[in-house]
């Protein structure tokens, strides 16, 4: 497994239990169900965003690219962005030709 999927199931398992503790502090006085929905929406709402982050463009280029024997043929400005991963190149005319020759 790469970092990426790791990372898509252990923050929902974080999330889960960071709310599932959150609702047993209770400090604004609300009544239980009231409170445990505000909870969970703040909680789950943190969780998308993060997933967000982590499945951005971007992250899942580099995390692909670093995969052995695969290369990301890429957006010019996409394989700028990531000059340590040389398994994400820009795709070039050359590269498109052979691609469209190879369907």
């Amino acid at each position: 497994m790469n970092g990426t999927q790791i990372k898509n199931i252990l923050t929902p398992i974080f999330g889960l239990l960071a709310t599932f503790l959150a609702t047993k502090l209770n400090f604004l006085g609300m009544d239980q169900a009231t409170w445990n929905t505000l909870v969970s929406s703040i909680g789950f709402g943190i969780v998308t965003i993060i997933l967000g982050f982590f499945n951005k463009t971007i992250n899942l280029m580099d995390t692909v690219g670093a995969q052995p024997g695969t290369t990301v043929v890429t957006t010019p400005q996409n394989a700028a962005a990531l000059p340590a991963n040389p398994d994400v190149i820009p795709a070039t005319p050359e590269i498109v030709r052979a691609v469209n020759a190879a369907k």
